[in-house]
C-alpha cells in the first residue's frame, strides 16, 4: 500500500484530515503555547549567557543602572516604590488567591488551578534560578535587599500572574477593541513593574528581561497544560 493510500485510510479511520486538524482551536492553541515556551526559554538562555560571559549586555547593564540612579528624582522614586508593589509576592498572592476563590465558587476549577499554578509556580522556579545564578544586586540602589538579583522575581511573577489573568478575562472581552485594551493593560502593568525594579536600582536590565522571559516560559507551560486538559475537570484527573 502506498503512502497516499495509508494517509487516506488513516484519515477515514480518524474521521479528521491532517489539514483539518490544524484548524482545530485546541490544536492551534497547543502549538502557540509550545512555540511561546520555546521562544521564551531561548530568550532566557541567551540573556543568562550574556551576563555569565560578560557580553556587551552585561557591560551596558552597569552603565544603564548608573545613569538611572544619577537621573532619579525623589518624586519618581516614591511613585515607583508604590508601582513595584504590583509585583510584590504578598500583594500578588492576595490577588491570585482572591480571584482563585471567586473562580472556585463559580465552578471554574481548571481556571483557578491555572491562575494559582502560574503565579506560585513562577515564584518557585524564579527562586531556584536565583540560587543557581547567585548574581549580586546592583550597588547603587534605593532599596536594600539581601536576595540575589537574576532573574527579577517581580518581573517573572507579574508576567505569569497578569498574563494568566488576561487569559482568563479574554473570553469576556468579545470585541477587538476590548481585547486590544486588555492586552495593552496587561503589558503596561508588567512593563511598569519591570521598570520600577530598574528605577529603584534593585535590578539590572538583564535581570528584568530574564524575569520577563522566565515568567512567559512558565505561563506558556501552564497554558499548554490548561489547553491539554480542555473541558475535563482537573480534580478527576488527580484522582486517577
Amino acid at each position: 500500500m502506498s503512502r497516499e493510500e495509508l494517509s487516506s485510510a488513516r484519515s477515514r479511520l480518524t474521521g479528521v484530515r491532517p489539514v483539518a486538524r490544524l484548524r482545530e482551536p485546541r490544536l492551534r492553541a497547543l502549538l502557540l503555547y509550545a512555540a511561546l515556551f520555546v521562544a521564551s526559554v531561548f530568550a532566557f538562555a541567551h540573556i543568562a549567557e550574556d551576563f555569565l560571559t560578560g557580553d556587551p549586555l552585561a557591560v551596558w547593564d552597569v552603565h544603564f543602572a548608573v545613569w538611572l540612579h544619577n537621573h532619579a528624582t525623589g518624586g519618581l522614586v516614591t511613585a515607583f516604590e508604590l508601582i513595584t508593589l504590583a509585583g510584590n509576592a504578598v500583594v500578588l498572592s492576595a490577588l491570585v488567591l482572591s480571584v482563585g476563590l471567586v473562580l472556585l465558587r463559580r465552578g471554574a476549577v481548571n481556571d483557578a488551578v491555572l491562575l494559582v499554578m502560574a503565579f506560585f509556580g513562577a515564584e518557585v522556579v524564579n527562586g531556584a534560578m536565583k540560587l543557581a545564578f547567585h548574581r549580586p544586586r546592583p550597588e547603587l540602589a534605593f532599596l536594600k535587599l539581601d536576595t540575589y538579583s537574576f532573574p527579577s522575581g517581580h518581573s517573572a511573577a507579574a508576567t505569569a500572574a497578569f498574563g494568566a489573568l488576561a487569559f482568563l478575562v479574554w473570553p469576556a472581552a468579545r470585541t477587538a477593541k476590548r481585547r486590544v485594551a486588555l492586552v495593552a493593560a496587561a503589558v503596561c502593568v508588567i512593563s511598569l513593574v519591570g521598570f520600577s525594579r530598574l528605577y529603584l536600582g534593585v535590578h539590572y536590565l538583564s535581570d528584568v528581561l530574564g524575569g520577563f522571559a522566565l515568567g512567559a516560559a512558565w505561563l506558556s507551560l501552564c497554558l499548554f497544560a490548561h489547553a491539554l486538559i480542555g473541558d475535563r475537570d482537573v480534580r478527576t484527573l488527580l484522582r486517577r
